[in-house]
């Protein structure tokens, strides 16, 4: 005759089952993180459409990023507002800068 299964076997069965589910989280957490951190050091600072290198160059006093490969620029998002301001003429001031 099979005896039945004591409550608390389960209980610490299920315990461990949650330790076990939340080890195996922090351990995708961390290779994220690691990921991450290998991406950007892989791409730091350069260009999104050609890969080549971005340089710094400053532009109404801010400092932005521009690929002289393919022409490309990056602009922070603080940049962007500093730059956009109340000037309504910052599209074709810009422009004007990156033309070949």
């Amino acid at each position: 005759m099979k005896k039945p299964p004591r409550p608390e076997s389960s209980y610490f069965e299920k315990q461990d089952l949650v330790k076990k589910q939340k080890i195996a989280e922090q351990k995708r957490k961390l290779m994220a993180r690691e990921e991450h951190e290998r991406l950007k050091q892989l791409h730091w600072r350069r260009c999104g459409n050609c890969g080549m290198e971005l340089e710094e160059i400053s532009f109404k006093g801010e400092t932005i990023h521009k690929c002289f490969n393919c022409g490309s620029v990056m602009l922070l998002p603080a940049t962007m507002k500093n730059l956009c301001g109340e000037e309504t003429q910052i599209l074709d001031s810009l422009l004007n800068l990156f033309r070949f």
